[in-house]
C-alpha cells in the first residue's frame, strides 16, 4: 500500500481503519529514529497515534513507538539516532576548576572513576527485553551493536521493569588483557575491536565487561538512587561516591593514588550534580553537560620558561591568550605553546613575563601550564586594541576579552564565514578562497556568499570559468535552507549542531525563534538558563546578519521542511528513495545525493524496505553480476525475499535515470 502524503494523512486521519494507521505511525517512526528523513510534522504524527489509541489501545505498534521500536529490523552497523544525545564530559585539571563547577549548583555531588571504555546505549522495551544497543558515535547518532551486546554477561538480556535506557562503559578488565599482551594496545582498542565484531558470538569471546552510569525513563530525583536502582536491575554501576564540597579534592587523589590496585582502566575522576532537578536546571552546551564534570589525570609534566603571550581571535570575537614557552620535551612530543585559555588562568597564576612554568601534557595529549615554579618580571599586558583588525578599546566580559567590533575584524570574520559554508554544507569555498574574496572586498559577510557571479570570481588565482560556474552554482542550491541548519550557521556561542536541532524543533519557525526569550529557551529539555541567556544574546548580536541574509535565502519552518520533502509533484524522482554503495566514478557519494535530492528523490542512510533503488558503482556492479555480495546487497536481496522491491541497479542506469529526469 503506497504511503499518503501529509495531506493524504490529514484529510484521511478520521476515516483510516487500525491497520491502515498501524502501517503508518510504523513506517513514519521509522523515518524519523533510523532514516534521519522524516516526512511529517510532529504533531501531525501525535494525531496519527492518539486516533490509533483510541481504535485498538493494546496496539503492539503502540509499544514500539520510539528508538528501540523503529531499531527491530537494524542489523550491525546500522546508524540510529539516540533520543537523547549524548554529549561529551567538559574537563578539568585542578582543583579551582573543579570547586568552581561545583559553586554552580545546589546539593551535593558524586564522584566516581571515568572507565576508559566505549560508550554504549541499551534500550529495553515494553516487555523488558533487550531490543537495541548502539556506540555513542558522534553524540547524536551511533551504530547498533544490539546482538553483541547480548555477548557481555553483564548485560542482562531482559529487566524486570520496562521502556527503559541504560547507559555505560563496555571495557575489557586488566586480567583479561594480560593474556593478548604484546598483540595489542591497549585494553580500549581491543574492547572496541571485540564489540564490533560482525560475527556477534566471537564478541563473547573477549569476556567484555560492563559498567552502568545512567538511567533514563524513570521518576527517579538523584543520580544516588539511580546507581541503587541500576543495580537491583542486576547491573553492575560504576563505583560511585557522595561527596560534600570540601571532599573533591580528597575524593580525586584517593582515586590515583589506587587507581593502578582496579582491574579496570581509568583516566579521571566524573563528578555529577546529584540532584536530577538541577541538572535541568543546569542543562548542556552544544558540546557538553553543565551538571557533570571529568576531572582528568594529570600526563608528563616539566619545567619551561616563558617567552612571550601571543593573543589569537576566535570566530565568535573572542581574543585567547597563547602562552609561547622554550621548548620542553613532555610525554613523548616536544612542546613550545599551550593555551592560557582566559585572563582568570593568567591572574590565578601570577603569570610575568620569563617567568619559569611547569608545563604538562594534560591526559598526554593537550599542553597546558599547571602553576609558576619562578615569577617573572613584567605584568603581561592585555590588548587595549583587537590584534586581528586594530579596533579598540577590547571588551571584557567576565574572564574574556574580545573584539569591539566583530564587523571589521579580519579574523573573526573569516572565522564566521568559513564557519557559515560548512554549516549549510556549501561545498569549493576553502579556507584559501575565503580568505582571497574577503581580502578583495568581494565576501565580507555570509549574504554576500549569494550575490557572487562567475564574472566576479574569474580574477582570483586558480580560477577558471568551469570552477567559476560551479562555485557559483553551489551557493545557488543552498538558497533554501532548514531551521536547524540557519540557526548554526550564524557562529552563536552554545548553539551548534545539537542545540540548533532543539531549538529548531520546539520553536518551529525562525520569526519564533528570533522572539523566544532566553526563559523559554532555557526551558527546553536540556539547555537550562546560561545557554538560553548566551542562544539569546546570540541571535540580538546577530540580527544583522539574520536581516542580511533572509534578503537572499528561505529559511524553512521545522514543519515546512518536512511537508515540503513530501509534498506531491515537488519533482521527478519524489516519492523514489536511493542508496549508493561502493565507488562511483563520474561523481562522489554526496554529490550524488544532492542530485537526487534536488530532483525530489529521498537518500536514506541505510538499507529499508521501503528502498526503490541500490546504486552500485560500475566495477562493483560487474563484481555483482558475477555472484559477489556486500552486506548491503545481501540485506536488500533479503528484503526482496520478503516482499519488498528494491532495484539493485549500476552507475551507468543511474546515471540515465538522472539524465532523463522522469521516474523510472
Amino acid at each position: 500500500m503506497p504511503h499518503r502524503s501529509v495531506e493524504q494523512l490529514r484529510r484521511d486521519l478520521s476515516t483510516m481503519t487500525t491497520e491502515e494507521l498501524e502501517l503508518a505511525v510504523q513506517h513514519h517512526n521509522r523515518l524519523y529514529w533510523v532514516d534521519d528523513a522524516a516526512l511529517i510534522p510532529d504533531p501531525l504524527f501525535d494525531q496519527l497515534v492518539e486516533r490509533l489509541r483510541s481504535l485498538a489501545p493494546t496496539s503492539p505498534i503502540l509499544e514500539a513507538i520510539g528508538p528501540a521500536g523503529a531499531g527491530e529490523e537494524l542489523g550491525y552497523g546500522d546508524k540510529v539516532e539516540h533520543e537523547a544525545s549524548m554529549l561529551s564530559l567538559d574537563k578539568a585539571y585542578d582543583e579551582e576548576t573543579v570547586l568552581k563547577w561545583f559553586d554552580s549548583f545546589e546539593g551535593v555531588a558524586v564522584g566516581s572513576p571515568k572507565i576508559d571504555g566505549i560508550a554504549c546505549s541499551l534500550r529495553y522495551g515494553s516487555d523488558g527485553a533487550i531490543r537495541l544497543a548502539a556506540t555513542r558515535g558522534d553524540g547524536t547518532r551511533g551504530e547498533v551493536i544490539t546482538e553483541n551486546v547480548k555477548r557481555i554477561a553483564d548485560i542482562p538480556a531482559r529487566l524486570d521493569a520496562k521502556d527503559l535506557e541504560v547507559r555505560g562503559e563496555v571495557y575489557m578488565r586488566l586480567s583479561i588483557f594480560k593474556t593478548y599482551e604484546g598483540k595489542y594496545a591497549n585494553p580500549r582498542n581491543l574492547a572496541a575491536g571485540a564489540l564490533k565484531q560482525k560475527d556477534p558470538a566471537k564478541t563473547g569471546d573477549y569476556r567484555l565487561s560492563f559498567f552502568a552510569y545512567d538511567v533514563l525513563g524513570t521518576e527517579l530525583s538523584t543520580e544516588l538512587e539511580k546507581f541503587e536502582y541500576l543495580a537491583s536491575l542486576g547491573f553492575t554501576p560504576v563505583p560511585t561516591r557522595r561527596l560534600e564540597r570540601d571532599q573533591l579534592q580528597t575524593h580525586y587523589q584517593s582515586v590515583v593514588a589506587t587507581r593502578f590496585d582496579q582491574d579496570f582502566e581509568m583516566d579521571g575522576v566524573v563528578f555529577r550534580t546529584n540532584q536530577v532537578s538541577e541538572q535541568v536546571r543546569l542543562g548542556v552546551t552544544a558540546h557538553h553537560p553543565r551538571f557533570a564534570i571529568a576531572y582528568k589525570f594529570q600526563g608528563e609534566s616539566g619545567a619551561s620558561r616563558l617567552v612571550d603571550v601571543l593573543w589569537s581571535v576566535s570566530r565568535t570575537g573572542a581574543i585567547n591568550p597563547v602562552a609561547i614557552v622554550e621548548p620542553v620535551f613532555l610525554s613523548g612530543a616536544t612542546v613550545t605553546k599551550a593555551s592560557l585559555h582566559n585572563l582568570a588562568l593568567i591572574e590565578g597564576l601570577g603569570l610575568k613575563h620569563h617567568s619559569t612554568l611547569l608545563m604538562s601534557r594534560r591526559g598526554g595529549v593537550i599542553p597546558h601550564v599547571e602553576s609558576v615554579l619562578e615569577a617573572g618580571e613584567g605584568d603581561i599586558v592585555y590588548p587595549e586594541l583587537c590584534p586581528s583588525c586594530g579596533n579598540g578599546p577590547t571588551v571584557r566580559r567576565n574572564d574574556v576579552l574580545f573584539c569591539p567590533d566583530q564587523t571589521r575584524c579580519l579574523q573573526a570574520q573569516l572565522g564566521l564565514l568559513k564557519h557559515f559554508v560548512d554549516a549549510i554544507d556549501c561545498k569549493g569555498f576553502g579556507p584559501k578562497l575565503i580568505e582571497q574574496l574577503f581580502d578583495d572586498g568581494i565576501v565580507r559577510s555570509p549574504a554576500e556568499f549569494y550575490a557572487l557571479q562567475p564574472d566576479t570570481l574569474l580574477h582570483l588565482e586558480r580560477m577558471g570559468e568551469t570552477l567559476a560556474q560551479k562555485l557559483v552554482g553551489n551557493i545557488e542550491a543552498r538558497r533554501e535552507l532548514g531551521l536547524a541548519d540557519f540557526l548554526r550557521s550564524l557562529s552563536i556561542n552554545d548553539l551548534g549542531k545539537v542545540a540548533s536541532k532543539v531549538v529548531a524543533s520546539h520553536f518551529g519557525s525562525l520569526r519564533a525563534v528570533r522572539e523566544a526569550s532566553a526563559e523559554s529557551i532555557a526551558q527546553i529539555y536540556g539547555l537550562g538558563e546560561l545557554t538560553g541567556v548566551s542562544i539569546r544574546e546570540g541571535l540580538l548580536e546577530r540580527a544583522e546578519v539574520i536581516d542580511r541574509l533572509l534578503e537572499y535565502v528561505t529559511v524553512l519552518d521545522a514543519t515546512a521542511e518536512a511537508e515540503t520533502s513530501s509534498a506531491d509533484g515537488a519533482g521527478p524522482l519524489t516519492g523514489k528513495q536511493f542508496l549508493f554503495t561502493g565507488t562511483l566514478t563520474s561523481m562522489k557519494r554526496k554529490d550524488a545525493q544532492d542530485q537526487v535530492q534536488a530532483l525530489g528523490g529521498q537518500t536514506p542512510d541505510n538499507i529499508v524496505k521501503e528502498l526503490d533503488y541500490l546504486v552500485i558503482g560500475d566495477e562493483d556492479f560487474a563484481k555483482f553480476q558475477g555472484g559477489w555480495r556486500s552486506s548491503k546487497l545481501k540485506k536488500a536481496e533479503s528484503f526482496n525475499a520478503q516482499g519488498a522491491r528494491i532495484a539493485i541497479i549500476g552507475e551507468t542506469e543511474f546515471l540515465t535515470i538522472l539524465k532523463s529526469g522522469t521516474r523510472a
